[in-house]
């Protein structure tokens, strides 16, 4: 029989088996008192296991549990005005997702990155969901959901926001915003891309840079284009564009120097051309079953003329 209190210990700790935390998740869910049972535990463990936790540690909103066994829903626990985030990973294997604390300033900062060829969904404060894409992060200051909800993202994150009017929602990628009162949409805003792109899914959402704007409602996409500054609607399914986070990526008209910049991020692997004949190319490419790295690659070579070559975290491009 499962030793439930010690299984809640080790989950605490991070080194919970997947089965275990399977049982322990089944357990909490069976009765509403076992999820007041596991609030004591926690405080328990908290002080028998963490009594030097520092100050910065102390300040930080919430703790990450990353596991796939809990993608079916989430523990909530909250306790004053302190809320835990739990994080949950949609890969095959666990995921540690890191939260941390920016530097010291008077408005204290909180992030939390999906590490490179991992994804995780985050349970904001205002009780929103976001998740994040491979090598994304999202970002707020302590005064989220007192007068407003505003977020920074550097990447990629599908959200579905809670509706409140009074305190509306706001994601900053750069020079460029994206406002909602409640509703679910997509927004891909990584560094290094020309474009920062959003699909909605349901809802309303304002697409924003500086006076520029455009209204954008469920079922419409669009992307501003960093370098002329200008705003295109797309013909981009909604649903496509957050197929990321059900591991189904479809890519319509890519070229191969875009597709080897997403792959990187999926897989966490580095792209070398030994060839630029087809870096221009453009194709589509629909991957639907959790496709491995070497799956991929082999039905990128029955469409383009080229040699793939996978050592280590290296992917080498060559001309057939």
């Amino acid at each position: 029989m499962t030793d439930f209190k010690q299984a809640a210990f080790d989950y605490f700790r991070g080194e919970i088996s997947p089965e275990r935390e399977r049982e322990l998740y089944a357990w909490v869910k069976s009765c509403d008192s076992n999820l007041m049972i596991l609030h004591g535990w926690e405080e328990e463990w908290k002080t028998s296991e963490q009594p030097g936790l520092n100050d910065k540690w102390t300040r930080i909103l919430g703790r990450v549990a990353a596991r796939e066994t809990l993608e079916e829903g989430v523990i909530h626990t909250k306790r004053r005005n302190t809320f835990w985030w739990y994080a949950v990973s949609a890969a095959a294997a666990v995921a540690i997702v890191l939260v941390f604390a920016l530097r010291p300033t008077p408005m204290q900062l909180y992030a939390m990155e999906a590490p490179a060829g991992e994804k995780c969904r985050v349970f904001l404060p205002d009780s929103s969901v976001v998740w994040l894409n491979s090598g994304s992060r999202i970002s707020f200051d302590e005064s989220f959901n007192v007068k407003s909800r505003n977020v920074t993202l550097v990447g990629e994150g599908y959200f579905d926001v809670t509706h409140n009017d009074k305190k509306p929602f706001v994601v900053n990628c750069g020079q460029v915003t994206v406002l909602v009162k409640g509703t679910k949409f997509n927004v891909s805003a990584y560094e290094e891309d020309r474009f920062v792109e959003t699909s909605v899914t349901d809802g309303h959402v304002v697409f924003s840079h500086g006076p520029a704007h455009l209204d954008l409602y469920k079922g419409q996409s669009a992307r501003f284009d960093m370098l002329s500054r200008r705003f295109s609607r797309s013909t981009e399914d909604p649903s496509d564009a957050s197929g990321w986070t059900e591991s189904r990526f479809v890519y319509n008209n890519i070229n191969l120097s875009a597709l080897a910049e997403k792959l990187s991020r999926t897989y966490a692997v580095k792209f070398h051309f030994n060839t630029t004949e087809y870096l221009d190319k453009e194709f589509s490419i629909s991957l639907r079953n959790n496709e491995t790295l070497p799956e991929v690659l082999k039905a990128l070579e029955q469409m383009i003329p080229v040699r793939t070559r996978i050592e280590g975290q290296d992917v080498y491009i060559d001309k057939k």
